[in-house]
């Protein structure tokens, strides 16, 4: 600016620097944890790897078990429980807070919400709508799986209606920006929810409005991750919130046919639930298993189409593990730049796995197409032969 007069400068606009944003009346944050105001109470949310507890700090004479029940729905019985500071979050806030008590928060929360908080699942698959019907009570925290769109549109349309998302309570299941997403509202402001499908992604508690904003010390993907669902804070646009009915089905009508084709979901179901935590899929269920529910959710899709709101979900189920399939492959066989470059013979390796699964597997659905079991072992060598082919072409042109 050096040979400019001060009156050169008076009428030229000004450009302030921006200021640093100013932290909400409602939130704080710490090294170890954030803390929100709910109802009244400061209600603190330790940060991923800091502890598993929902706290709060307890001073003489103080209760905020009403309070807290209130805002998040909880039992009658539900209370705030001292805790022995260990975790660094519980640590932290003792030594900010000499002479008060460390309470956890856990029992405000449904059980199987508290049960997963701030863990990782161990394995690709588990996903948004997985931990959000987890939390409602319609899946349990000891058999996560991938659930995609269709499966959770099923359930949703079973088990809840929908209601303005204007008007929230606790309980309600919220399927943000038009199902890319969805979250369980506890109540107060706050939801749980894990972020994607990644074994990365945590079990978290955060406020609403920042469902999608990156937390401290959350995973970041490398150069050879390919990207995350969530490096953004990105906005809600849109919230569809769906409330429980308790509603209750029986089994309903179904043939002999569907009937079998259940059976055969239902033990599916059984082996991803026991090998997709082992990081077992692929070795003892094989690539074959992919292709195969690729095959029969495009075969089955009548059962999409039946009347019976049962035997549509188990058929949105299929969709489900067929991606649950996918993730725990590329999980266990392909997740490192050495593996990328040789995905061809990996895959090719663990294609059929000749076991007791794959021969229930194959006699269940040669028993459905009208062949006979006994034929197992030459349907089997056949679809082994055709890597990447249709298992279900070779069951079907069985003898």
């Amino acid at each position: 600016m050096q040979g400019v007069r001060a009156a050169q400068l008076t009428n030229l606009p000004q450009i302030d620097l921006p200021l640093p944003a100013a932290a909400r009346a409602d939130e704080r944050a710490a090294p170890a944890y954030a803390a929100y105001q709910v109802n009244g109470v400061e209600v603190v949310v330790p940060h991923i790897g800091n502890g598993y507890n929902l706290l709060a700090v307890l001073r003489a004479g103080e209760n905020y078990d009403a309070k807290l029940r209130a805002a998040f729905g909880a039992a009658a019985g539900a209370r705030a429980v001292p805790v022995q500071p260990q975790s660094k979050a519980e640590l932290e806030l003792a030594a900010a807070n000499p002479g008060a008590a460390i309470v956890s928060l856990n029992a405000f929360l449904p059980v199987n919400a508290a049960a997963l908080f701030n863990r990782e699942p161990n394995f690709g698959g588990p996903n948004c709508f997985n931990a959000a019907l987890t939390a409602a009570g319609l899946m349990e925290p000891r058999k996560l799986r991938h659930v995609g769109n269709p499966e959770a549109d099923q359930l949703l349309s079973m088990y809840f209606k929908k209601t303005p998302a204007t008007s929230l309570k606790p309980g309600d299941v919220l399927v943000l920006n038009g199902g890319d997403h969805g979250v369980y509202y506890l109540g107060g402001g706050l939801i749980f929810h894990k972020k994607s499908y990644l074994k990365h992604h945590l079990y978290r508690i955060a406020k609403l409005e920042k469902a999608y904003y990156p937390e401290p010390n959350e995973w970041k993907p490398g150069p050879f991750d390919g990207g995350s669902p969530f490096n953004n804070a990105e906005e809600i646009r849109q919230t569809e919130a769906w409330r429980p009915t308790g509603a209750t089905y029986g089994y309903g009508q179904a043939s002999a046919d569907e009937n079998a084709k259940v059976n055969t979901i239902l033990f599916l179901t059984e082996q991803i639930e026991k090998q997709a935590p082992n990081w077992a899929f692929a070795k003892n269920m094989g690539y074959f298993t992919e292709r195969l529910m690729e095959n029969l959710v495009d075969g089955w899709s009548a059962l999409g189409k039946s009347p019976n709101p049962v035997l549509r979900a188990y058929y949105t189920r299929l969709a489900s593990f067929r991606d649950q399939a996918n993730q725990s492959i590329e999980t266990e066989l392909l997740s490192s730049p050495h593996a990328q470059g040789n995905a061809y013979e990996i895959l090719k390796g663990v294609w059929l796995p000749r076991n007791d699964y794959s021969r229930s597997l194959v006699s269940q659905l040669l028993a459905i197409y009208g062949k006979d079991p006994a034929g197992v072992e030459k349907t089997l060598d056949a679809i082994g032969a055709k890597f990447e082919g249709s298992p279900l072409e070779q069951i079907k042109a069985a003898d």
